[in-house]
């Protein structure tokens, strides 16, 4: 009787041997289940669903402003935030200029910590965009968005 170290393959089955003799396996989830997505998937249709919701009632006006999505804010964000005795910014906004258009942003990990659930995650980010939204246009946040009622105003 033949012996083999445990390095080498055995005579007649291939050099790589797969765990348990399976081959390839297919994905945990369906592709149309919302798990199949990764949070940051997830979050990105949460900006996109605000921006729409806004521009049923705003058309060509929203269009005009491009929407970012950073994972945190930059330290100079920060460093103003700390000086000023804010909390961490969940988003912010930029005026247009002569060479860009006006720019919101908004930090997923922030929103993601405190938010409980994505539905949660869902409201926290459109309440972002219109409050964002509010400063830029200089208006109030029912006329951005008559159905936005916040729990706790700033």
């Amino acid at each position: 009787m033949e012996q083999h170290s445990l390095g080498s393959p055995r005579p007649g089955t291939p050099a790589r041997r797969r765990r348990h003799g399976r081959s390839r396996r297919g994905p945990v989830l369906p592709m149309h289940l919302p798990g199949f997505r990764s949070r940051p998937e997830r979050f990105d249709d949460a900006v996109i669903a605000s921006a729409q919701r806004l521009s049923e009632r705003w058309g060509t006006t929203l269009e005009s402003i491009d929407f970012r999505i950073r994972p945190v804010p930059g330290s100079k964000l920060l460093d103003q935030a700390e000086a000023a005795g804010d909390r961490v910014p969940l988003a912010s906004s930029r005026s247009a200029t002569r060479n860009s258009a006006a720019r919101i942003t908004v930090y997923r990990l922030p929103i993601e910590q405190i938010a409980e659930s994505y539905p949660e995650v869902v409201d926290i980010v459109h309440q972002c965009v219109v409050h964002e939204l509010s400063q830029l246009w200089m208006k109030s946040m029912q006329e951005i968005d008559p159905e936005y009622f916040p729990d706790e105003p700033d």
